[in-house]
């Protein structure tokens, strides 16, 4: 059974001491119960993984909520290929929470909540807390050391212009051709994964996304839920730049 993973955003050199913070001491301390010596796994969302041990000297230090633990080795991890940049309509309530962790188990890079024309949800730029929340919580259970940037709340027209050009938006099921979705070579290059609202984006931001020639993708024969495309899409672009760069 692999030890426990922690958040730990400035992981110190091996044999050095680290304290976590006390979300993550009480996490360890009061949810876990860990005694001293146990091992923990930190992650620092930036491609660390760490080996610790778990250093608990008295009782007051477990009363305190503060966990020391001492760092025994690390390792460098290399950031996903291509780096994906998702834009994505939030779906409402706790369903953006789901699209939050499958992005994070599937290593996207960036992740920006996008206004559409036909949106259902208008999320608060104040959420942005809780989002980055849930990413570091989808890091520790998926073991993915890099943590997603999670950008403000954007219009569609403005993020447009601020991510890669290259890239598959997720579209109503029509008369795409497999030949069209994957005709674009992948490399190394960033990508954009863009994903409307519930019954996909207006006729004229599909356009604008064609015009950028942003490629369209779909799957199956049926309307997805965003919650549902994000994982869908995101397995989708991940097979075909596998088979792309074994070719």
């Amino acid at each position: 059974m692999s030890s426990r993973r922690f958040y730990c955003p400035d992981i110190p050199p091996v044999g050095s001491m680290v304290q976590l913070n006390a979300m993550e001491s009480a996490h360890a301390l009061k949810v876990l119960r860990l005694k001293a010596q146990d091992p923990l796994t930190l992650l620092d969302g930036n491609g660390t993984l760490a080996e610790a041990v778990l250093i608990v000297s008295d009782e007051r230090q477990r009363q305190e909520r503060h966990a020391l633990c001492r760092v025994d080795s690390i390792r460098r991890i290399p950031r996903p290929t291509p780096a994906i940049h998702l834009l994505v309509a939030p779906p409402r309530g706790k369903n953006m929470d789901t699209v939050l962790k499958t992005a994070t188990e599937l290593g996207v890079e960036t992740i920006t909540p996008i206004l559409c024309q036909f949106a259902v949800s208008k999320p608060d730029v104040d959420g942005k807390a809780t989002w980055e929340q849930t990413l570091i919580a989808a890091c520790k259970q998926s073991g993915n050391p890099w943590l997603p940037t999670i950008q403000p709340p954007c219009p569609f027209h403005d993020a447009l212009g601020a991510t890669p050009k290259r890239g598959f938006f997720g579209a109503v099921p029509q008369s795409w051709s497999p030949s069209s979705e994957t005709s674009s070579p992948f490399g190394d290059e960033p990508l954009a994964l863009w994903i409307g609202p519930e019954g996909g984006f207006s006729q004229a931001e599909e356009q604008l996304l064609m015009a950028q020639h942003v490629t369209p993708i779909s799957i199956g024969p049926w309307i997805l839920r965003v919650e549902t495309a994000v994982p869908a899409l995101l397995g989708a672009i991940h097979s075909l730049a596998k088979r792309s760069n074994a070719l």
